[in-house]
């Protein structure tokens, strides 16, 4: 009798697991657009951050589901990004010290992995909080130069950018809100810091011979479809 009821005990708590796993998708697909600003934050003396610049991001997003509540996400996502430096230096052509206002414009391709984790629904929306890390890996750059010395400025177009680093690596967090529609597609929207912890630049400063250092950094909105 008792061996009974194990083996009932055992084929009830089999099934109830299998239902339960059955209750979430494994893996789900989606598309994000992502708008952001971004700034760079100098390491340097003498350096400083110099405003915040608008930039876009978009990508594809998998998700692969272990719990209900609980997947690992990756992807990848294409990014223009950038940000502005002040900083003193001199300029080959110009005999005379000055302060050079520079602005990037980077472009890079970003594989994330972050853990994230769900609410039960609540209302007609589920709420996640994510955490993990993005390497991007830079497929173009471009700088646009503003060099100011005894109260003249002189200006130069944007043009390309070899000095800064190929590989990024990056700090991600994210809270945002989800909501499912009667077909089983998902509409979300989040938000997103992408905190750099790499320097980014490989140049030298003329003045003071030093390797110049600075990380990107950027919040984005995330708006995503997952199916």
């Amino acid at each position: 009798m008792k061996a009974r009821l194990s083996i009932i005990l055992v084929t009830f708590l089999v099934i109830l697991s299998s239902s339960s796993f059955a209750q979430f998708k494994k893996y789900t697909f989606g598309l994000k657009a992502a708008p952001h600003v971004g700034w760079m934050k100098p390491n340097l003396d003498n350096y400083e951050g110099n405003g915040a610049k608008l930039g876009f991001g978009w990508g594809f997003i998998s998700e692969f589901g272990f719990s209900e509540n609980h997947c690992l996400t990756s992807g990848f996502n294409v990014i223009f990004s950038g940000g502005n430096l002040k900083f003193p230096t001199s300029v080959d052509s110009i005999p005379a010290q000055g302060t050079m206002s520079r602005s990037y414009y980077l472009k890079s391709i970003e594989i994330p992995l972050t853990l994230k984790m769900r609410t039960n629904t609540i209302g007609s929306m589920r709420y996640y909080g994510q955490i993990g890390l993005g390497t991007s890996f830079r497929i173009g750059a471009k700088k646009a130069d503003e060099f100011t010395y005894n109260s003249t400025t002189i200006s130069a177009e944007k043009a390309t950018y070899e000095k800064v680093s190929f590989l990024r690596e990056s700090l991600i967090i994210g809270l945002g809100g989800e909501y499912t529609l009667d077909a089983g597609t998902t509409l979300s929207v989040g938000l997103a810091l992408n905190n750099g912890f790499t320097d980014m630049l490989t140049d030298k400063n003329n003045l003071t011979a030093k390797k110049e250092k600075a990380t990107a950094n950027f919040v984005e909105l995330n708006l995503a479809v997952l199916f």
